[in-house]
């Protein structure tokens, strides 16, 4: 009898390290997942309000995998993520009363420049518009690309005159007025950074690091949108390389400016100096894994050093009637921040891309657990290979919260290990 309860506590302690071990992804795991990718390499976080719960960095900087990824040293660009402190500038100045959401833009455009949309100029925009990818404000891609220049050009371009001329050319422009239509924009959102400029007085990387970023403890070696400010250890950026060679002569007509070429003695992938853009507000800050935790940790706690009131938190996530663009997008966006269905689960958050660079930021309805994935795998190319570097890291946001923000699996796994125990103790007892 005694031999069989020794079996069965056995067989417990078996089962519920089993399940321990499934839970959250491993290490191995997560290796099969980025190599089959052709993904270099990958950071994840998962936080609640107070601490990492999880945090996991694996592979390379770069396909040449000569530095491993750290989650404290490296630093990757966050693509579009950086939109959302376009959002926390925003709000701040509300507080303030320096900014009104619903009046018109061209109060704190004029008399410098004046902006409507071409074909309903008595339609008034608003920051609210630009903010909910809602004013009108189209794709114009061809010019968008033009943006893109090596290292730190940015900083030698006007970012109104960049702003200006986008928007004085008719097909940068919806044929729908400002409204409720959504579609998304990064030269809408960069216009709200340039409002913030205006307001202050101050550019806006300026304003970022001074009133976002310096409260949380992150410098400008920790957190720029300036590749210079990285200069005392420039191994730890990020390196920018997309895999797939029959793409050479598809981005070098595109971004010709890049000097993108095939990587040296790598075969399949292409190489991107480091570069930045002239709208940089909308995808260009970069930082750590770590150090975006501190500041998506502060979001989980209604930014306590950032924003006066909590109410401000909400008005950045509260979702007016809204619908997309000819159906192009499930997601329903707040100022910047987005929701989305994915798993059955109702998430807040941005992702972020850039050439050769894939992000996602995704929290929980509760606001009470985060998920920070970021890597250097590349989504920009309409093809099987950028769609399943998407799917992997959709697979990865999924099991990280099915470990960790489902209270039914936590309490499946304790009542499965107490009924083992109550049976082992039965059996001991009357058998």
């Amino acid at each position: 009898m005694s031999y069989l309860f020794l079996l069965l506590l056995l067989f417990l302690l078996f089962s519920i390290n089993k399940i321990k071990s499934e839970c959250p992804p491993t290490t191995k795991s997560i290796e099969h997942l980025i190599n089959n990718g052709h993904i270099p390499g990958i950071a994840i976080i998962v936080t609640n309000r107070k601490e990492i719960l999880y945090q996991q960095a694996i592979g390379y900087h770069s396909p040449k995998q000569s530095q491993l990824v750290n989650i404290s040293s490296s630093i990757f660009p966050l693509g579009s993520i950086s939109k959302t402190f376009i959002a926390l500038s925003i709000m701040q100045m509300v507080e303030l009363n320096q900014i009104n959401l619903d009046k018109n833009i061209n109060e704190y455009l004029l008399p410098l420049m004046k902006i409507n949309h071409p074909d309903y100029p008595n339609t008034t925009i608003t920051i609210r518009h630009l903010l909910s990818h809602t004013s009108g404000i189209g794709p114009n891609f061809i010019e968008e690309l033009k943006h893109y220049s090596f290292g730190d050009h940015f900083i030698q371009t006007n970012l109104g005159d960049v702003l200006e001329k986008y928007l004085n050319d008719k097909s940068s422009w919806l044929p729908i007025s400002p409204g409720n239509i959504t579609l998304y924009s990064n030269i809408g959102a960069t216009l709200a950074a340039f409002i913030v400029e205006r307001v202050s007085g101050i550019s806006f990387e300026k304003y970022v690091q001074t009133n976002i970023l310096k409260p949380l403890n992150i410098d400008e070696n920790k957190g720029s949108y300036r590749i210079n400010h990285f200069k005392e250890d420039p191994n730890n950026l990020i390196d920018h390389f997309i895999y797939n060679i029959s793409w050479l002569e598809t981005y070098q007509q595109m971004v010709p400016q890049l000097n993108i070429s095939q990587a040296d003695n790598i075969s399949n992938w292409l190489y991107i100096p480091l570069f930045g853009s002239s709208v940089y507000p909308s995808g260009f800050l970069r930082m750590s894994t770590y150090s975006l935790c501190l500041y998506i940790q502060s979001f989980l706690n209604h930014f306590p050093d950032l924003l006066y009131n909590s109410s401000s938190i909400d008005e950045m996530l509260r979702i007016l009637p809204q619908e997309s663009y000819m159906n192009v997008s499930d997601l329903k966006f707040g100022l910047i921040w987005n929701w989305k269905i994915q798993n059955g689960r109702r998430l807040i958050g941005h992702d972020g891309s850039l050439p050769g660079i894939a992000n996602s930021i995704r929290i929980n309805e509760k606001r009470n657990l985060a998920v920070m994935i970021l890597t250097n795998g590349d989504i920009t190319r309409d093809d099987k290979q950028a769609k399943y570097v998407q799917q992997i890291i959709n697979q990865l946001l999924d099991q990280l919260f099915d470990c960790f923000d489902l209270p039914l699996n936590k309490s499946s796994f304790h009542n499965y290990s107490i009924s083992i125990i109550i049976f082992s103790l039965f059996i001991y007892l009357f058998y």
